[in-house]
């Protein structure tokens, strides 16, 4: 009887280790859907922005630049990567490295315009 026991209670601590696996395995796969979740709202707005910014003339992004007082900053040569940050900043979701760093390198331009050229009467005020 003690060996039948032994052989429960190993049985036992055996299940308890499959239920650690299976909830590890499980937390995995959440993760793994939330970060392909993730990557599709990303996807699916960023490609809504594109064909925004494609069927628009640039006539329509300069005036939207001046309606926001910001035609100072307008440079077309970076402007889909401003947009393409802006979509990053509402959509976060892991990167991997080399996409990582494009992002960075956009969100960059995105923010050296927000902080070289301060509207309204913060321009007025020294640092």
């Amino acid at each position: 009887m003690d060996q039948g026991a032994s052989s429960n209670a190993a049985a036992f601590v055996g299940a308890g280790e499959e239920e650690k696996q299976l909830k590890a395995m499980y937390e995995t796969e959440a993760k793994k859907v939330a970060r392909l979740q993730a990557l599709l709202s990303f996807g699916r707005a960023a490609h809504a922005e594109a064909m925004r910014y494609s069927d628009m003339e640039e006539e329509e992004v300069v005036e939207e630049y001046r309606r926001a007082g910001k035609l100072h900053t307008y440079d077309v040569d970076k402007e889909w990567k401003k947009r393409f940050a802006r979509v990053a900043k509402l959509h976060p979701c892991p990167w991997g490295k080399q996409t990582a760093a494009k992002v960075a390198e956009y969100t960059y331009y995105l923010e050296e315009d927000e902080d070289d050229f301060r509207i309204g009467l913060y321009s007025l005020i020294r640092e």
